[in-house]
C-alpha cells in the first residue's frame, strides 16, 4: 500500500537544469567555446563537487576553467532570480496525492537554503511533510542514504514508498535504498540501467501521476 512519495526537486519539480544549461551556452559563447550546454553540462549533472573538478580538467584548461565557471554561476543564479520554472503537472500530482491522503516528502542534493527559497516562491514548500537537502546528509547521491533517512523520518517501509527521479544518480539512490522509482527524464535520457532500476519512464509529471493511479493505488 503507497503511504508516501518522494520528489527529488532540481529537474523533476523545478525545470532549473533547463536553466544551467542556457547559462553554460552563454558563459561558453563569451569565451570562444560553443555549444558547452550540450556537449559538457550533461556530464556535470548530479556530479559531487570533486567527480564535478574532474569533468571540468578534462574539458577545459585551468586557465579558463574559471572564468567560466564564474560567469555559468553569474548567469544562472541571475536568471533563477528573476524565475524559477515549475515541470508540468506538478500541482496536479500534489492534488492527487492529497486527495488520496498520501504523504509527500523532498530529497535532494541541493542545500537547505536554496531548496527553501525556491519552493516557497512557487508556492509549494509547505504542501510537503518532511523536506531533506543535501547539506543534511554526509553521502550524496548515487548513495541511498538521503532516502533511507527519508524512510526513517517519515516511519515508512520502502515496500510502501514510491521515489520520482529526472536524474542517473536519483534513480540509483532509489534502487540502491530499495524503493520503487518513477523516473522523469529531464536532460539525459534514461539508458538500459536507469529502465532496470525502475517501475516506469514518464514523459511529464501528469504521466507519472496516472501510473499511480492506473497500477499502484
Amino acid at each position: 500500500m503507497l503511504e508516501l512519495v518522494v520528489f527529488d526537486v532540481d529537474g523533476l519539480m523545478l525545470d532549473t537544469e533547463s536553466v544551467w544549461k542556457v547559462a553554460f551556452d552563454k558563459a561558453g559563447d563569451k569565451y570562444g567555446i560553443q555549444n558547452m550546454g550540450s556537449t559538457l553540462f550533461p556530464k556535470l549533472i548530479g556530479k559531487s563537487g570533486r567527480d564535478e573538478k574532474e569533468v571540468l580538467d578534462r574539458y577545459l584548461s585551468q586557465d579558463i576553467q574559471e572564468l567560466v565557471i564564474k560567469e555559468w554561476e553569474r548567469i544562472g543564479y541571475g536568471m533563477l532570480e528573476k524565475e524559477v520554472p515549475v515541470k508540468p503537472g506538478l500541482n496536479e500530482i500534489l492534488d492527487f496525492l492529497d486527495a488520496y491522503h498520501i504523504k509527500k516528502a523532498v530529497a535532494t542534493t541541493t542545500r537547505r537554503e536554496l531548496t527553501e527559497e525556491r519552493l516557497k516562491r512557487v508556492g509549494v514548500y509547505d504542501r510537503f511533510d518532511y523536506v531533506l537537502c543535501g547539506d543534511e546528509v554526509i553521502n550524496r547521491k548515487p548513495d541511498p542514504e538521503i532516502y533511507l533517512s527519508v524512510l526513517k523520518k517519515m516511519d515508512t517501509d520502502a515496500r510502501n514508498a514510491l521515489v520520482l527521479e529526472d536524474s542517473v544518480v536519483g534513480v540509483e539512490a532509489a534502487y540502491r535504498a530499495g524503493i520503487d522509482c518513477i523516473q522523469v527524464p529531464d536532460i539525459i535520457a534514461p539508458t538500459d540501467v536507469q529502465k532496470k532500476q525502475t517501475i516506469y519512464t514518464a514523459k511529464d509529471l501528469i504521466e507519472a501521476k496516472d501510473y499511480i493511479k492506473e497500477n499502484i493505488l
